[in-house]
């Protein structure tokens, strides 16, 4: 209970920016290999930073390895223009676009056995995990979030699936 009390007030303060309670997009490269359908949720709020943990699906298609993707991502997302305000619904024509500078970690599965079937010796990995250094922008309207992310996702372990650099499109919900 003292703990509560003491951290209550991180909870309750008012933030610099808008909240996410959750989104859907689709990411082109980046953290997918390809592409991916994904959701997201932002979580652990602060005054001007917040956590944000992202999963999807897709798939790949080559000439010789086919399979199903997940992904996931967890990352720290800090204000890079923030602002004071009394109220949590930004006024028409101010603080339209929200800009972050994004940091984390993710990674992707992909299913390396099937293939190993119908082609002759697979060297996929069953999981490459990745570094997540960018920039997303949020344009806030008063019902919707429209997200842009722009990522540098260098590969932790080395894949010939995986891509070094993608964009993310969603609408996130407060």
């Amino acid at each position: 209970m003292l703990i509560l009390f003491f951290c209550f007030h991180y909870a309750a303060a008012q933030p610099y920016y808008t909240r996410v309670r959750g989104a859907f997009g689709a990411d082109a490269y980046g953290i997918a290999p390809k592409a991916a359908v994904t959701a997201e949720a932002a979580f652990g709020y602060l005054k001007k930073s917040f956590w944000n943990v992202q999963a999807g699906v897709g798939a790949i298609t080559s000439a010789h390895f086919r399979s199903p993707s997940v992904l996931a991502a967890l990352t720290h997302c800090f204000i890079l223009n923030p602002y004071k305000r009394s109220s949590c619904v930004p006024q028409p024509g101010n603080y339209l676009i929200e800009s972050y500078l994004e940091a984390g970690i993710g990674g992707f599965l992909v299913d390396r056995y099937d293939n190993g079937i119908y082609f002759d010796q697979n060297k996929q990995r069953l999981l490459t995990p990745s570094g997540v250094a960018g920039v997303r922008f949020h344009i806030v309207s008063q019902k919707w979030i429209y997200m842009l992310k722009l990522r540098y996702t260098p590969p932790l372990l080395p894949n010939e699936l995986a891509s070094h650099a993608g964009v993310g499109i969603g609408v996130g919900w407060r």
